[in-house]
């Protein structure tokens, strides 16, 4: 079994290598998102109305779970009404921006790989090359970037919604005011937190998309394969997300 470890870490190595290079092709067909700009629409539609249930609903269960978790701790030390401020702040840098991401990654990442690797085993794929027409472009690019644009407008609703029931939570079990825990949010939050949560969504609609478009467009193996490419997906893409917001947070801590 050990003498097996050099040969996957070797295999890994080049689907790595592979991964980069379909991830290079995809970006640099930036142009055909308005070439095929109804496709990206189509596809940013769909996966919205597919992931907006789970993002929302995680969203108030996190922001719910965390304003009582805060305020419990706040009131033993008499700062109850700080409430407010680290819940937006706790939201609008992680929950928001991380939930959404894994909800996306679980649900669309799955979806991808399911829609292009079917299309590659059906051989339409094949078909689209024979007439001339690249299907990194006409099929991945459209796709890739209607993950990558989805996800500002999901995280500010997973904001919004984690906030309001956070404040919810705030004033009917921990007895905060209403309107001091609206003014500690205000007052609370920073050009900087706003910052941060705006910028981490767009690269984790970046990974989603195109980890899922790559192992859907490498599928192999019938409806098998497909299924454990699905699979690895959701494994792969959530990881990728909780990586890259440890690199985004370091990387804001150290040039912020």
């Amino acid at each position: 079994m050990l003498l097996a470890i050099p040969g996957k870490i070797k295999s890994a190595f080049f689907e790595f290598l592979r991964f980069t290079r379909f991830s290079f092709r995809t970006l640099r067909g930036v142009k055909y998102v308005f070439v095929y700009w109804q496709d990206t629409l189509a596809q940013m539609h769909i996966m919205g109305n597919q992931a907006l249930p789970l993002v929302l609903a995680a969203a108030a269960s996190i922001g719910m779970v965390m304003t009582l978790e805060w305020g419990t701790k706040l009131e033993q030390f008499g700062a109850k009404l700080m409430t407010g401020r680290m819940v937006a702040i706790s939201v609008i840098r992680v929950i928001g921006p991380t939930i959404t991401g894994l909800m996306i990654a679980a649900r669309s990442g799955a979806k991808l790989v399911s829609e292009i690797g079917n299309m590659v085993l059906t051989e339409q794929v094949d078909a689209l090359r024979a007439f001339g027409t690249d299907p990194i472009k006409r099929l991945i690019v459209p796709r890739v970037f209607a993950s990558v644009l989805l996800m500002a407008p999901l995280t500010a609703l997973a904001d919004a919604v984690g906030i309001i029931a956070g404040w919810f939570i705030a004033v009917n079990t921990l007895a905060v005011d209403s309107e001091f825990f609206w003014l500690s949010v205000f007052n609370g939050l920073t050009f900087k937190d706003l910052f941060v949560g705006g910028l981490k969504p767009p690269f984790y609609g970046l990974l989603v998309g195109l980890v899922g478009c790559y192992m859907g467009y490498t599928v192999r193996g019938g409806s098998v394969g497909l299924g454990k490419a699905a699979t690895l997906t959701a494994m792969f893409t959530s990881l990728s997300v909780l990586l890259m917001d440890f690199v985004l947070t370091k990387l804001v801590i150290a040039l912020y």
